[in-house]
């Protein structure tokens, strides 16, 4: 996993290293204790350690990174090449690498943020350098948190097991637990994070690598009629697939709103004639389902027409 996110890194930073002016990229004309130059930026306010182990001799807890050590984001030059930054944790990387992963964000359609943790030791990247970046995914980041812990408590799984057993992976870390559960998306329109289902759910169906980011709309944006919460206004309202009884994720065409398997397999369920469609209860990729016990527990229009299914922190729907 760890080389495919090498690889992912490289062509990201190759692409940005065409697109940017690297000459603005000002290395620091210090001269260290050692006799070294330093191999920092230029104007920063402490230079970063000596890269070929003087500091180390005198400080054994400074990383051993050296002049010939590889980039662990670039993984093509060695340190040396290039201005080097030492973020918080202590570790260097080239300071191009690192705004340009910064700046790429994460891949795919669901809001991560391991791009924004250190590669060697995860722990959150900072710099004052970098805060023009890290400031709006630090903000984005707690507006995460905050509505999936907000999720997680109208659920009623503020006591589950996995966070009130002693041992358990997020034992008295509700908000951990409700970040691994719940997958969240960017909304092309308003750039605010917006929920999309659990997020075992979503992993079990891979979207195209070319999926298109202007799809990704949350439920105020992608329909202005839609009622807005009293309480919470615009920012938890949530549609029903149009082909299935599933939360929808995307909304495409500026008309329709799909879930996750039925945009992975749009060019067959929108060539169903309507009449032709499943009745409620409805399986994603039109497929229709035993019983009479709609999944999402709502009453709604016939599969084919759009439903908006009010706002999902009131009403407590939940995913298919």
């Amino acid at each position: 996993m760890d080389r495919v996110m090498a690889i992912a890194n490289q062509r990201s930073i190759e692409t940005f290293l065409k697109s940017e002016n690297l000459k603005n990229i000002k290395k620091c004309r210090n001269i260290l204790y050692c006799g070294h130059p330093c191999s920092g930026l230029r104007d920063e306010k402490i230079c970063p350690p000596c890269l070929y182990q003087c500091d180390r001799n005198l400080d054994e807890s400074i990383p051993g990174q050296t002049a010939d050590d590889t980039c662990l984001i670039c993984f093509t030059d060695n340190l040396a090449s290039a201005p080097v930054i030492k973020i918080n944790c202590g570790h260097l990387f080239h300071f191009h690498c690192i705004e340009a992963m910064l700046k790429n964000r994460w891949s795919g359609p669901r809001i991560s943020f391991c791009f924004s943790q250190c590669p060697i030791c995860k722990k959150p990247i900072e710099h004052e350098r970098l805060q023009d970046l890290l400031q709006p995914l630090q903000n984005l980041y707690a507006d995460v948190q905050r509505k999936a812990r907000m999720r997680l408590d109208y659920e009623g799984l503020m006591h589950h097991s996995d966070i009130t057993t002693p041992g358990a992976k997020y034992y008295h870390d509700p908000t951990g637990y409700a970040m691994e559960k719940y997958a969240y998306y960017l909304c092309f329109k308003c750039d605010k994070a917006y929920y999309g289902g659990e997020a075992k759910c979503n992993e079990m169906i891979e979207l195209p690598d070319e999926y298109n980011p202007a799809e990704l709309v949350c439920g105020a944006c992608s329909n202005s009629r839609a009622q807005s919460c009293l309480k919470h206004g615009n920012e938890f309202m949530e549609f029903k697939c149009r082909y299935c009884c599933s939360r929808a994720l995307f909304y495409c065409f500026g008309t329709t709103h799909f879930c996750n398997t039925c945009h992975s397999n749009h060019i067959y369920v929108t060539g169903i004639p309507k009449d032709k469609l499943p009745k409620c209860p409805a399986g994603p990729n039109a497929v229709q389902l035993s019983g009479s016990q709609c999944p999402l527990n709502v009453d709604h229009p016939p599969t084919g027409d759009e439903f908006s299914l009010g706002c999902g922190i009131c009403e407590n729907v939940h995913t298919f």
